[in-house]
C-alpha cells in the first residue's frame, strides 16, 4: 500500500487512544460503583472529551483514508486489498487490538451505564414522595421531613 506507514501510524495512536478509552470506562464504572461524586463527576468530565476525541479521530481517519485512496473503505477492506503480506500481517494484528479497545469500551460503557440507570431507580424508590419544597434538604443533605428521625424509624 502506497503511503502505509502514514496510515499505519495514524491507526495505531487511535488504537492506542480507544484502549486508553477502555481504561477510562473502567474507570468511569468504578467511580459509579464508588458513589464518591467529585470522582464521578471528573469521570462524566473526562468522557465528554473523549467523545469530541473519537469525533476528531473518525474525521481524521476518514480524511486520511479518502486522501490515501481508500476512502469508504473498512479496516478489514483494506488489509484484503493489502498485497504486501508484511504490512498485511502488521494491519491484522492492528485490526485485532482495535477491535478488542472497541469491545472494552463499549462493554465498560453498557456495564456503567447500567450501574447509573440503578442507582437512579434506587434513589427514585427511595426518595419521599410528593416533595414539594425546594429546600428539602439542608447544608448536611438531611432531608427537612425526616431531620430528628433516627434511621431505624424511617419509612421506605
Amino acid at each position: 500500500m502506497e503511503n502505509f506507514n502514514e496510515y499505519y501510524d495514524f491507526m495505531t495512536e487511535y488504537t492506542d487512544f480507544l484502549e486508553e478509552t477502555a481504561e477510562k470506562e473502567k474507570d468511569k464504572l468504578s467511580a459509579l460503583l464508588s458513589d464518591d461524586l467529585k470522582r464521578i463527576e471528573h469521570c462524566l468530565n473526562e468522557h465528554q472529551s473523549t467523545i469530541k476525541k473519537t469525533e476528531l479521530y473518525e474525521k481524521e481517519r476518514e480524511k486520511l483514508q479518502k486522501r490515501l485512496g481508500i476512502g469508504g473503505l473498512t479496516l478489514k477492506e483494506i488489509i484484503e486489498k493489502c498485497s504486501d503480506p508484511e504490512e498485511k500481517e502488521l494491519l491484522e494484528k492492528l485490526a485485532v487490538r482495535f477491535k478488542i479497545a472497541i469491545d472494552n469500551v463499549k462493554h465498560a460503557n453498557k456495564t456503567a451505564l447500567q450501574v447509573a440507570q440503578m442507582n437512579l431507580q434506587i434513589i427514585e424508590n427511595v426518595s419521599p414522595s410528593g416533595v414539594t419544597d425546594a429546600k428539602c434538604y439542608n447544608a448536611k443533605g438531611i432531608p427537612s421531613i425526616r431531620k430528628n428521625m433516627g434511621i431505624l424509624n424511617t419509612k421506605i
